[in-house]
């Protein structure tokens, strides 16, 4: 510390801290902005150009979100195909999960995957941040599987998803 009261190393573990839980306080106001959205708000936002840098962005953070423990020894390629692009085409971002680990392919160029999940944009959002219950959404129609089913049934517990109120630490989107 010096004269004027100051400790930067104390400075620097409070920024650290805070580094550390931004993702968690992101995700928080990200779902209870869906979830206070309408649809339509929702909708033309992901026809909007921010619809890249939101998939970019929410794929980006997926390697982040793995349950080391639950997702142990899983070998898989999981492909997403969100529809609902303005320009009438689909984005497709392809997970793989190896023993614990995953990494992201943006496009096709992966594997044959285990399993494709095809969803809209705003439906994808509802689902990622916990405002949609995935099972209600697959037997509405709202999510179409292809492949390995029951491998759907295991995804939700190999990550760790908000819930709706933000809680970035409950398993499944559960609180």
């Amino acid at each position: 510390m010096n004269e004027f009261g100051f400790d930067p190393q104390r400075a620097l573990d409070a920024v650290k801290r805070l580094a550390n839980d931004a993702p968690g306080q992101l995700a928080g106001g990200v779902g209870r902005l869906v979830r206070d959205s309408s649809p339509e708000r929702l909708e033309q936002v992901m026809r909007s150009p921010a619809r890249k840098p939101i998939l970019d962005g929410i794929f980006w953070q997926m390697p982040k979100q793995i349950d080391p423990k639950h997702a142990a020894g899983v070998k898989a390629s999981l492909r997403w195909v969100i529809t609902g692009r303005q320009d009438g085409a689909s984005d497709i971002y392809q997970l793989e999960l190896d023993d614990g680990r995953c990494r992201v392919i943006k496009g096709s160029g992966g594997p044959d995957p285990l399993l494709t999940i095809t969803i809209d944009g705003v439906e994808f959002l509802r689902l990622v941040t916990g405002n949609s219950d995935p099972m209600k959404a697959y037997f509405n129609g709202r999510i179409k599987l292809g492949g390995d089913v029951m491998f759907a049934a295991k995804l939700a517990s190999l990550f760790r998803m908000p819930g709706p109120g933000g809680d970035n630490d409950a398993p499944n989107g559960s609180h």
